[in-house]
């Protein structure tokens, strides 16, 4: 399964969770109007009547109406309720269960590892760089968490970093990156407020039965009969709830197993080492501290565990993930069924940085160059050895003070208005904004980054700001309203805004707003690329007069990816019209295509860069921003 049919299923999966979410609501109101019907024929004739004709003689439409309105109105409201508090998206459910954002200036070595393996994943898939969390449990486990790659975080307990290998680290990422891009993180999300709703209504027959403890004992025999009524609505109302919310734990563990063995073989895929995943298995069931998160919100999120997290009664049954011999044979299928006994790991080395590459590149990073437009679309949402690698010693050959310096939430900042500066034709005017929204020690730092970015080659100006934009997150919503105010005042200081601007405003500030909750990911309306040809028109006519000046090589360019969206009749905008505001209505518009249309898009704009055999840097950038834009993790690509 690609990345579009993952998401497209991942949507499907959404409907089918909504269509069981009425089932069970059409269920608790049966049973709640069942029991309520039988509790009011014994008020009227202080018997316990459990024959149909009879219930029936005391039935009334009204009755029934007003108790099922009532409990979808409490299903829906705790259901709500519960969404709205998870509205934050991953940082919400992280500090649900109590984990800590990893700060990237931090020198504790392990923890400096499991950000570079994070990072180096996310840029070899082309994802946005996710927070990580560090969740204080001695245990092995690890999760993700988010409604879309933009607000995504990747947690982990101290026992993951302290008992696995930098190798079995990377294959329980590898596994919760294959969660990012499958679109699981939102589903599991809506599962947790899908499950609340339902368990309310047990919650208000337990808080009903608990306040027996203080009404008293009452001497009447009508005192003494309204309190036994009360315990048996109570009680009666804890089991229909808890009922319903059996039904629902079921049903997550019958959605959550299946996609454990995906996000598995995904992990092998990504990383081509059975053994990094497969012996983190081993050592989760060897190990005296097991994989066991003991937050009291852990059974909320049990289905989004690297492995199970949480005991249960009913293990086998509401077990959201498959036992750990089932995973561990379906990846290595030679194992002699003996765990791994884990021990707590010597505190590794300073990660070496790769060393820049001159001369031919070696072989193992021919991968990441561009060679096809089918290659590049097959690359989305994928990972694989040669990237990672490539990833690495791209982030190696660079210059490392800007790399220090995209680390730190505080100086990424002055990265990003050091690299804006640089593309301004009046630097002096820019400067003079930056020092409106800079401190002295910012300003000073940015003097000291202009030459390193003045000379630093354009391959490495995404990667750069990509490990900045993950630093960036951890800034606070008013510092990133001024961070946005300094960018876009910075771009129009000197009147103009040319294309690589653009393309940094767009690539950093949408990724950052949606992290911050000030863009809202949009809702895919758009089932065929017909619908909205004038957009495509003028996407494709910005990229082919990127890559081409002269009129004749651009219309070809631009007539060979309008075949490839099979869009024939579109007609390349001139030039002198085109205006970059154009372009982000257009790209707005093209966010709400549905996942299966996308392909079609994103393989036009790479046929085009490509027509001529020959695609540049900022051809490359310009691609890269749009699938990012679109939600489409397009992998780094090198230019021939």
């Amino acid at each position: 399964m690609n990345f579009f049919e993952a998401q497209d299923k991942a949507r499907r999966n959404t409907l089918w969770l909504v269509l069981l979410f009425l089932l069970a609501v059409a269920g608790l109101i049966l049973l709640t109007n069942l029991f309520l019907l039988s509790v009011l024929v014994y008020l009227k004739t202080e018997q316990i009547v459990v024959s149909p004709e009879t219930l029936y003689n005391y039935y009334s439409w009204k009755e029934f109406t007003v108790v099922s309105v009532g409990v979808c109105l409490l299903i829906l409201g705790g259901s709500l309720y519960k969404g709205l508090s998870l509205s934050g998206g991953g940082p919400a459910v992280a500090e649900m269960l109590g984990g800590r954002v990893i700060s990237h200036a931090t020198t504790d070595l392990q923890q400096r590892q499991l950000l570079n393996v994070v990072e180096e994943m996310a840029i070899a898939a082309g994802m946005p760089i996710p927070q990580v969390y560090l969740l204080s449990e001695t245990s092995i486990n690890a999760f993700a968490a988010g409604l879309s790659p933009a607000n995504a975080v990747i947690g982990v307990t101290q026992g993951t970093l302290q008992r696995l290998s930098r190798e079995e680290l990377q294959g329980v990422i590898a596994h919760e990156f294959s969660h990012i891009a499958n679109g699981d993180m939102r589903l599991n999300i809506r599962l947790i407020g899908v499950l609340h709703g339902i368990l309310l209504i047990g919650l208000i027959g337990y808080f009903l039965v608990r306040s027996l403890r203080f009404a008293g004992r009452s001497r009447s025999s009508k005192g003494g009969a309204g309190l036994l009524v009360l315990a048996a609505l109570g009680l009666g109302l804890m089991i229909i709830g808890y009922a319903g919310s059996f039904c629902g734990q079921w049903i997550k563990a019958i959605v959550s197993r299946q996609r454990e063995y995906l996000a598995d073989s995904s992990a092998v895929q990504f990383t081509r080492n059975q053994e990094g995943i497969a012996g983190a298995l081993k050592k989760i069931g060897g190990s005296a501290v097991g994989s066991y998160i003991h937050s009291p919100a852990a059974p909320e999120y049990s289905h989004a565990y690297f492995v199970n997290g949480i005991h249960s009664f009913w293990q086998s049954l509401l077990a959201t993930h498959p036992p750990l011999e089932s995973r561990i044979k379906r990846i290595s299928p030679a194992w002699d069924g003996n765990f791994v006994e884990s021990v707590v790991n010597q505190t590794p080395p300073p990660e070496a940085a790769a060393e820049p590459q001159s001369g031919i590149e070696k072989l193992a990073v021919t991968a990441a160059i561009l060679s096809s437009a089918e290659q590049a679309i097959g690359a989305v949402g994928t990972l694989n050895e040669e990237n990672i690698e490539y990833v690495q010693q791209l982030i190696g050959a660079t210059p490392l003070l800007l790399r220090e310096t995209a680390q730190d939430a505080y100086s990424a900042r002055i990265l990003v208005y050091a690299i804006l500066v640089q593309l301004q034709k009046d630097q002096v005017a820019a400067l003079e904004v930056v020092a409106l929204y800079a401190d002295r020690d910012m300003q000073s730092l940015l003097q000291k980054l202009l030459p390193e970015i003045k000379s630093l080659d354009d391959k490495y100006r995404l990667p750069l700001l990509e490990l900045g934009i993950n630093a960036l997150r951890e800034m606070s919503p008013n510092q990133f309203v001024q961070f946005k105010t300094a960018v876009e005042a910075i771009i129009v200081s000197d009147r103009s805004v040319n294309l690589r601007e653009w393309i940094i405003r767009r690539f950093v500030l949408q990724q950052l707003e949606q992290h911050f909750g000030f863009l809202k990911p949009p809702k895919a309306r758009h089932a065929r690329l017909e619908t909205v040809s004038k957009d495509v028109a003028t996407l494709l006519s910005l990229i082919a007069w990127t890559e081409h000046k002269d009129p004749a090589r651009a219309k070809a360019a631009f007539a060979c990816g309008a075949e490839q969206a099979r869009l024939t009749k579109l007609e390349l905008q001139a030039v002198e019209s085109f205006k970059l505001e154009s372009l982000d209505r257009a790209l707005d518009n093209l966010m709400r295509l549905k996942p299966l249309v996308k392909p079609r898009l994103l393989k036009a704009c790479v046929a085009l860069i490509m027509h001529d055999g020959r695609a540049t840097t900022r051809g490359i950038e310009l691609v890269r921003t749009i699938s990012t834009c679109l939600d489409c993790p397009m992998p780094p690509m090198r230019a021939q």
